[in-house]
């Protein structure tokens, strides 16, 4: 167990080692601002407080005794390691260094988080950034675990008392090839969809668990023969000819959907199904600067996807 005495203080630190520089208690007073009665005062109460003579005086200088010479190494030693601590923490709090790990939807990494990361690494270069690809469970389980600085997803049991706040909310459409006559229809409605091939996500995800919670979803939607794991599989799937799907808005920006160039998203009249997606902390839990920095341009992006049908700012 780590011992300090109660009785001893960085600035009785401070003291013993300008007079060890200086070799004299008059110029060690002058440069830490004492008079020399204090200064001598400090030294006594440090000296009483070890148990060590740390000096040895004459009337015309002063020396380390070995006691004095041995501690006054260790003493500098500890003012580098406090210095560059301090040094460590301006960097933090000046946002030249710094760690950030999010978990997210694979959707909310590709859409509004990957494209924020050019410009702050254009303005903080030093700041690291982790981006871990998981579902809402696992999110949740991340945040609570403290592994990530904060996640963004979906809302799920397995977090607990964890804080969330929300962030955006998008409606569901159709994804399909852009041959489909459905993305031209007046109206669209899930029933619509009964007679077509569909591809969907695999059920921990939370795509897939609001689909099988949405009123009059037709049993074909839910009860899929192919599933994938993540958006970038699905439009794949898709543009294959595999069958269409149903995703968030959102999702639908994923850059995977425009590299593809046939496929098309149109929104769902019939059921209206939101997703809201949610800022997900540990309680009492700040945010560094460096996530602080993070979430705001994530906030940022928000605002500008809102220009886009079907996705709304919280």
């Amino acid at each position: 167990m780590p011992v300090f005495p109660n009785n001893v203080s960085l600035r009785q630190l401070r003291a013993f080692d300008e007079v060890a520089r200086q070799g004299a208690f008059a110029p060690a007073a002058r440069e830490l601002c004492l008079t020399q009665s204090a200064l001598s005062e400090s030294i006594r109460q440090l000296e009483e407080a070890l148990g060590l003579r740390l000096f040895d005086r004459t009337t015309r200088t002063v020396g380390l005794t070995a006691a004095g010479q041995a501690f006054l190494l260790d003493v500098r030693q500890a003012f580098e390691s406090l210095e560059q601590g301090f040094q460590n923490l301006g960097d933090l709090a000046a946002l030249r260094r710094g760690k950030v790990r999010i978990a997210a939807a694979p959707s909310v990494l590709a859409v509004l988080l990957l494209p924020v990361l050019p410009a702050l690494r254009a303005r903080h270069p030093g700041i690291e950034v982790d981006l871990i690809e998981d579902s809402a469970e696992g999110i949740a389980q991340r945040v609570q675990a403290g592994s990530v600085d904060f996640g963004v997803g979906a809302a799920h049991p397995a977090g607990g008392d964890l804080l969330t706040q929300p962030l955006i909310s998008d409606a569901m459409g159709l994804v399909a090839r852009l041959d489909e006559p459905l993305l031209q229809a007046g109206r669209l409605v899930a029933a619509d969809l009964a007679h077509l091939a569909f591809v969907g996500l695999t059920t921990d995800t939370a795509i897939s668990q609001l689909l099988a919670s949405a009123p009059g979803m037709p049993q074909s939607l839910l009860q899929t023969p192919l599933r994938l794991s993540n958006p970038q599989l699905l439009f794949e799937a898709v543009s294959l000819g595999l069958g269409v799907s149903i995703v968030p808005a959102l999702t639908a920006r994923h850059p995977s959907l425009g590299l593809q160039g046939d496929l098309g998203f149109r929104l769902l009249d019939e059921p209206r199904i939101l997703r809201r997606t949610l800022l997900i902390q540990r309680p009492r839990r700040a945010l560094s600067p460096a996530a602080q920095l993070l979430f705001d341009a994530l906030a940022a992006q928000v605002r500008t996807l809102a220009q886009f049908e079907g996705i709304t700012p919280d």
